[in-house]
């Protein structure tokens, strides 16, 4: 009876195999009876999932449901470890790598656009929650934890770069940035493949920008600030016929006080009639795409949002460097680990959430009647459905009540079937 119960499939099961595929790989593995490296594991991304209150809520939790061989002082001691961190951060790494791998074409927005085939894509930007109940003052104040964060836009995949570290104020974007190597911010792309990084304005440096240009092949597209300056050199002909190129307005050469050239892009949305004008180091691409990849960006602010309203990963775990780190790339892990749930989920068992793409539907609708009433022409990059990146809360709820009992996995795609068609009532 036992051996037949320890071979029924459960989600948990299948929701951990990429994270215990990854430990059987780590040399940062070691054997640890107390507190083990796996429910190190299960632990952590247990507390990014679950919403309770507090560290010692979760555990308790996690002793009474789950079994976990943990305490309060074991697990916060973890966290502080540098030998923990390294396997985390090793893990998160190859798990990230098998979703890069496995993701399917229809899934990426970018796959139709020959143009961008040698290109890598990703989003970037810092992300902030409130800081722990023991966190040291700086300068008189304490300060919220910052993280900054990369997305593969072309897979959804999550990568914690680092943690701010504030002296006297918040550490800017862009100092953080710069203090990186360049080959965090490549996302452990191959050499040779260019990477394209979006950013919002908080990025500005032109000289840094040059730098990873020509050391590490990255290129950067953001928004243009009001401050700055650019002398106009040339007027770039771009295909006013390719209907990806609707909105453009003009394809710019400026030039910096520092002497860098630069794209200046002018855009008008086709739906809302907004004005928005964009800078890049890049030269070869259709304005259009520029424009594209720059709109792309907003997934990295939902699934902070997820972070943040659904995960409620609202505030700091613990105050050291070490632990600050290890939750942030808990968060990454916890999301990568989810995207192949749900990849599996709807390869072999035809479910996808039909609810929120229907209400995706309807927004993309109503977009184009606006476009048609307001005389503007319709471009194709923005007004077709693409993969979501939110999860509904409906969603996320089935998966933690799943892993907390252990469901089996015909059972919880029994459950799981209803909640994607349509809303509790």
């Amino acid at each position: 009876m036992n051996q037949e119960k320890a071979e029924v499939a459960t989600i948990g099961k299948e929701f951990y195999s990429p994270m215990f595929r990854a430990l059987e790989k780590t040399r940062w593995r070691r054997e640890c009876p107390e507190f083990t490296d796996d429910h190190f594991l299960k632990v952590g991304i247990g507390r990014c999932l679950n919403d309770v209150r507090s560290g010692r809520d979760w555990i308790q939790k996690a002793i009474a449901i789950l079994k976990l061989s943990v305490t309060v002082s074991r697990f916060f001691t973890s966290l502080k470890s540098h030998r923990r961190l390294g396997l985390l951060g090793n893990i998160a790494t190859l798990v990230r790598s098998e979703a890069d791998e496995n993701a399917p074409n229809s899934d990426d927005p970018f796959s139709k656009h020959s143009e961008l085939d040698g290109f890598a894509i990703y989003a970037a930007d810092g992300h902030f929650h409130g800081c722990s109940a023991h966190e040291e003052a700086i300068g008189g104040k304490r300060h919220p934890v910052g993280h900054f964060f990369g997305m593969n836009l072309r897979t959804q995949t999550m990568n914690h770069l680092d943690v701010g570290r504030p002296k006297n104020k918040r550490e800017h974007d862009i100092t953080a940035l710069k203090r990186l190597e360049g080959n965090v911010l490549r996302m452990g792309e191959v050499n040779g493949r260019k990477v394209i990084l979006a950013y919002d304005p908080a990025i500005y440096e032109f000289a840094q920008w040059k730098r990873w240009k020509q050391s590490k092949g990255i290129y950067v597209i953001t928004r243009m600030k009001d401050k700055i300056r650019l002398l106009i050199c040339d007027e770039r002909v771009f295909d006013r016929e390719d209907p990806r190129n609707v909105g453009i307005v003009s394809d710019q050469l400026g030039e910096t006080n520092s002497g860098d050239i630069l794209r200046k892009i002018v855009y008008v949305e086709p739906a809302t009639g907004r004005t928005f004008v964009f800078l890049t180091n890049e030269m070869t691409l259709p304005p259009g795409l520029i424009a594209f990849i720059y709109k792309k960006r907003w997934d990295i602010e939902k699934v902070f949002d997820q972070f943040k309203n659904k995960l409620m990963e609202n505030r700091a775990w613990a105050k050291s460097p070490n632990a600050k780190c290890a939750q942030a790339k808990f968060m990454a892990l916890t999301h990568n680990l989810t995207l192949l749930l749900e990849r599996k989920i709807e390869l072999e068992e035809g479910i996808s959430d039909t609810k929120i793409e229907k209400k995706r539907k309807q927004r993309i609708e109503a977009d184009r009647k606006t476009i048609q009433k307001a005389g503007r022409k319709e471009n194709p990059l923005v007004t077709q459905p693409y993969k979501a990146v939110q999860r509904s809360f409906q969603f996320i709820r089935w998966l933690r009540n799943s892993l907390l009992v252990e469901t089996s996995w015909r059972q919880a795609i029994i459950d799981l079937r209803p909640l994607m068609v349509a809303y509790l009532s």
